[in-house]
């Protein structure tokens, strides 16, 4: 799997043992240092075992209240419609005019090889983030002291390079371009979307459906259903926020002997330096009525919508009750009404209309 996003140099470490597991080393690592309990945390500051990211939050906040609510989740897996690369350019110089120079330099060396790799001006932007001076030690010796005093001795540039390319395979293009003029910082990708209101459309039409099916199943066992409230939630996961870190590494606490205060000398510990790696750790489906897009191999961004209806759940007999109660009283309430009129002296045909407003 492709990575989308790097500080500097990230290294992918990979455990010298291979484990005949379908789960991987992510769950491996998970289940060793759960074994452990605190001791590693303890001993250890620097260990860092899986940490499962959390799922989305699918449910719209209602009142209290007795009713049954009818839910609807769905997501949609969507490749990017294009990409957006940040390199990180740092630059210094003994004056303003060196450092600025030199840094032209250096981009102008950038903007040749994305030209030779397809990649036009166009669609690249420098944004200007800062310049700083720097500072030294200059030492003062005298005969019975010596002196630090701090000076300037020169100025920092940085600038980040916006690159907006299509496929994703074009970024191994720029990170080459970026090497060849020393530049080694790419600080992540971002991913953008077209037409996302078009998206979800397309979930909420979804949503819909599933409520639909969800209540015919209720009228099939001989409920009626009455709704009572609305609600839905809507939104979307980029792969940055999905990437997880972990170490593919056992270390377990050293066997120590009872130590005896004055007699044993102390054992200091030291242990190797283990490398960490992350992967990409899509949402999960099992939140999810309907996945569309499941089979995806890249990281994508990932949109979801949530309908939830809550419905008074009234039996079909009683229902039909209800209503011809409700009739009777109307039709109660305008002989009343007709009764009254006639009472006052007014006249009260076959045409006259009376109307009776029900709760």
């Amino acid at each position: 799997m492709r990575s989308i996003f790097l500080s500097g140099i990230i290294s992918l470490a990979l455990s010298s043992t291979l484990f005949s597991q379908s789960a991987g080393n992510a769950v491996e690592a998970t289940v060793k240092s759960n074994s452990m309990g605190n001791s590693i945390h303890n001993i250890e500051s620097g260990f860092i075992h899986y940490q499962q990211p959390k799922g989305v939050n699918l449910n719209p906040s209602y009142g209290g209240n007795s009713l049954t609510p009818v839910k609807a989740d769905v997501m949609i897996n969507m490749k990017a419609t294009s990409y957006v690369a940040i390199l990180s350019v740092t630059q210094v110089g003994e004056n303003i005019e060196q450092t600025d120079s030199l840094m032209d330099i250096r981009l102008n060396n950038v903007f040749i090889e994305l030209k030779k790799a397809g990649i036009p001006l166009s669609e690249t932007h420098v944004d200007f983030i800062s310049m700083i001076p720097k500072y030294d030690f200059e030492t003062t010796e005298k005969r019975y002291s010596k002196t630090m005093n701090e000076v300037p001795s020169g100025f920092e540039m940085k600038k980040n390079i916006h690159v907006k390319f299509i496929e994703h395979d074009r970024v191994n293009d720029l990170i080459s371009a970026a090497a060849k003029a020393e530049i080694y910082d790419l600080v992540k990708i971002d991913y953008n979307v077209a037409d996302m209101d078009r998206i979800y459309d397309q979930l909420r039409a979804k949503a819909e459906e599933i409520i639909q099916r969800k209540v015919e199943s209720y009228t099939r066992m001989g409920f009626t259903l009455e709704a009572q409230q609305y609600g839905s939630t809507q939104g979307s996961v980029y792969p940055m926020e999905r990437y997880v870190k972990y170490t593919a590494a056992h270390t377990v606490a050293p066997k120590l002997r009872n130590q005896k205060p004055g007699k044993d000398k102390p054992v200091e510990i030291n242990y190797a330096e283990k490398a960490s790696t992350i992967y990409y750790e899509k949402v999960p489906y099992n939140q999810f009525d309907v996945v569309l897009n499941p089979d995806m191999v890249e990281p994508t961004v990932q949109f979801y919508f949530n309908i939830t209806v809550n419905y008074k759940i009234v039996l079909a007999e009683v229902a039909k009750r209800e209503k011809e109660d409700r009739e009777l009283d109307l039709q109660l309430r305008r002989a009343e009404i007709q009764q009254k009129i006639k009472n006052a002296g007014g006249s009260v045909n076959n045409n006259t209309t009376v109307t009776v407003r029900t709760k």
